[in-house]
């Protein structure tokens, strides 16, 4: 038994010493590659385009789904990538039918070990993924070794021949013409995704990564329960602050008693909870598959729901409302870069013909949701301090800025004379303005 235990501490030492080499041998000190491309109207256009093939072809549920990008489509989803993860700079380029890929992520590490660089060349295929050789740092390694090695991960820590049947899926790959194509044959037991049997929504509610799935029931629960008191549909509340304000009281009520009964409840995770809540209300129903099974709504209730969705207001508009809940959500499942970039996206598209312009005032409402929901959950003191603040009073005053004398309804012709892309100095002033707008705010000061 002693000698096990002595072979068992040999290889855990072993182990980690080896670990801690690779490391220091993949990560390095300096990034490799720079950032080359921006977001402008153009690159939300191409974005979008790429998107849509790619949804529609699953949609159609025709087998094989065609992957289809340009050389012009993959700068643009980099530049996406960058503006949402400015920590992740990534490149792919099409030349002599082979695709060379690159990547560099900026780690919370020493200054030493802070950047991990990747570096491969995709080649044509007509059977399967082939992938040169694979640079990590100053290691080198195959491609197909470490597409065994990914295979084998996934099918051993997330789920049993996921991994393998994700790597099956490629049917070929064809690099021509400044376009990159892939055929993917999506096996029919994959549909178990849709149907909730998947080991990923296991691994989800297990993981728990958005939050406590039951406490964020709760507040969904106590929030539609508090609707049905209204026998009069009409007669519901239509303001924002409103529902912010009912939310934030049931998290303080449910913070301060848990403290007085010597509990040790953070005030972070019941805002947290309170807003997800809300988010889940308010927001779109995919955001559940994130976070779990919270709302389970009759008939009646849906339809309330879907009269609040249409109803409820910021600044007398229902598209500032959608805004602000939809950054509130976004800044909840990652952080606020992501979410400004995607309301940036979301403008940009709205510039294009038939689209109702490019407006910083939906980009003020994405801001402000985003700032008020980091607040309420970046620290224990902060947390406390909104719930007092909001359950004494709230208004739109207090959180989200007047509009007046915003821009709005730009057209992309428009934009690009006057701002061009979100590197310009002139889109950079129009954002340091909102932004100094929100900081008036004394919520946000």
């Amino acid at each position: 038994m002693k000698l096990t235990f002595k072979i068992l501490g040999l290889f855990i030492i072993t182990s980690i010493i080896l670990i801690s080499i690779i490391g220091l041998v993949a990560l390095q000190s300096k990034p490799k590659f720079e950032n080359n491309n921006t977001v402008n109207v153009q690159t939300a256009t191409e974005s979008k385009a790429a998107a849509k093939r790619f949804i529609d072809s699953i949609k159609s549920k025709k087998q094989p789904v065609l992957l289809s990008l340009s050389q012009a489509e993959l700068n643009s989803l980099n530049a996406l990538v960058y503006r949402a993860f400015p920590q992740v700079v990534s490149d792919v380029i099409i030349q002599n039918e082979t695709a060379k890929l690159n990547i560099s992520v900026e780690l919370p590490l020493p200054g030493f070990i802070k950047y991990l660089n990747v570096s491969g060349d995709l080649y044509p295929s007509d059977k399967g993924l082939e992938l040169g050789n694979v640079s990590v740092g100053s290691i080198t390694l195959p491609g197909n070794t470490l597409v065994s090695l990914t295979r084998w991960v996934v099918d051993t820590f997330v789920q049993d021949e996921l991994g393998t049947k994700i790597v099956s899926m490629v049917q070929w790959v064809t690099l021509k013409e400044q376009h990159l194509k892939v055929s993917l044959l999506v096996p029919d037991d994959m549909n178990q995704l849709q149907q909730g049997k998947s080991g990923l929504f296991a691994l989800r509610d297990n993981l728990a990564l958005f939050g406590d799935v039951k406490k964020v029931k709760y507040y969904h629960s106590a929030l539609v329960e508090h609707l049905e008191l209204s026998q009069d549909r009409s007669a519901l509340n239509t303001e924002l602050p409103y529902y912010l304000q009912t939310m934030f009281a049931l998290a303080k009520i449910r913070t301060f008693s848990d403290h007085a009964n010597g509990g040790t409840t953070s005030a972070i995770q019941e805002n947290y909870s309170a807003l997800m809540a809300l988010a889940l209300y308010f927001g779109s129903n995919s955001f559940e598959l994130l976070v779990g099974d919270v709302s389970n709504l009759t008939t009646s209730q849906r339809q309330t729901r879907t009269f609040l969705r249409r109803k409820v207001t910021l600044r007398n508009r229902v598209d500032l409302q959608k805004h602000f809940v939809y950054s509130v959500a976004l800044q909840l499942f990652g952080n606020s870069k992501a979410s400004d970039a995607i309301g940036e996206l979301k403008e940009f598209l709205d510039s294009n013909p038939g689209g109702s312009g490019f407006s910083f005032a939906d980009l003020m409402a994405d801001r402000a949701g985003t700032r008020f929901a980091r607040l309420a959950t970046e620290s224990e003191v902060a947390a406390l301090q909104i719930q007092n603040t909001i359950t004494n009073s709230l208004t739109e005053n207090d959180f989200m800025p007047q509009i007046h004398g915003i821009p709005e309804g730009i057209s992309a012709d428009l934009f690009n004379e006057n701002y061009r892309d979100v590197e310009s100095t002139e889109y950079k002033q129009m954002i340091s303005f909102l932004d100094d707008r929100l900081a008036e705010l004394t919520l946000y000061r």
